[in-house]
């Protein structure tokens, strides 16, 4: 009877342990997730009040400097006036459509192109020997160098804008990604080679998981350069796009439009970056980008 009675009240104490415990982890839970809400709430009102002071000191540029012409440098209200038909119209949104679309199709063949010759560089040392040379030299041929090239060879349609978008944007990918497989620590390959795994497990579970760190930089830095070079691609000959409309503004004189086109780029800029942190955070949750 006195065992049995132990055995109970050692139960009903294990029981209160765990419930104690599990209440310690969801209260951390709960403190760590408000934490994070508080911190990315803070951060989005810093971000806004930026944006807002750079406004309002751009605004007041032409009123602190009265020698500045406002037709070269209009204020974002004069600007916002001129976007605004613009919109209502639906012509903006074609422009970003267009060049939006250009940008993704470039650098979805970046993407790849690049991880492919990157691990095959870095795995076939042959290949290596062989393409370093080529590789290296493009690499250090500016895309603007190409598009008159380009255009001769395909024209003035969306394919030259596509692969001009797709070739600047290849080489930050291939040499982070060829960097980072050549450079996997011995340790990790040893250790899996010791714990029977093979080839092809070795690459998915070790190999790729420690060169992801330098694949998602190569990533990110393309995603700039796609749209970099999008204004070089679409000066060459397009119908539409952010870039036409900027240089169909210079030939108007419409600096307001030149403008509108500089804020979208930026800010489609700042999106796209925004959004491969969030998607790399969801992803790959154990890698810490820096934002």
């Amino acid at each position: 009877m006195n065992t049995a009675s132990a055995i109970l009240n050692k139960s009903l104490s294990s029981t209160e342990s765990d419930t104690k415990e599990n209440s310690v982890i969801e209260r951390f839970q709960r403190q760590h997730q408000s934490s994070n809400r508080k911190r990315f709430w803070r951060r989005v009102l810093l971000n806004l009040i930026g944006v807002l002071l750079f406004l309002a000191a751009w605004e007041a540029v032409p009123f602190v400097f009265p020698e500045m012409n406002p037709a070269l440098f209009p204020p974002p209200s004069k600007v916002a006036q001129t976007a605004w038909p613009m919109v209502v119209s639906g012509e903006l949104f074609q422009h970003i459509s267009a060049s939006l679309l250009r940008a993704a199709g470039g650098f979805a063949l970046a993407l790849v192109a690049g991880i492919a010759a990157g691990f095959l560089t870095a795995r076939i040392e042959a290949l290596q020997y062989l393409s370093d040379p080529l590789l290296h030299g493009f690499r250090s041929v500016p895309s603007l160098a190409v598009v008159p090239l380009a255009v001769l060879w395909f024209g003035i349609g969306e394919a030259p804008k596509v692969l001009l978008i797709g070739w600047a944007a290849f080489f930050p990918i291939w040499i982070t990604t060829f960097i980072g497989i050549r450079d996997t620590n011995i340790v990790y390959l040893r250790s899996a080679a010791s714990l029977g795994a093979g080839k092809w497990l070795t690459l998915f579970l070790v190999t790729l998981p420690a060169a992801l760190p330098f694949i998602l930089a190569g990533v990110r830095q393309a995603i700039s350069i796609s749209l970099i070079v999008l204004v070089a691609a679409e000066l060459s000959g397009a119908t539409s796009g952010i870039a036409y409309m900027m240089s169909l503004g210079h030939q108007l004189f419409q600096v307001e439009v030149m403008f509108i086109g500089l804020m979208l780029l930026g800010f489609f800029g700042f999106l796209a970056d925004r959004i491969f942190v969030l998607l790399t955070r969801r992803l790959f949750p154990w890698y810490h980008t820096a934002s």
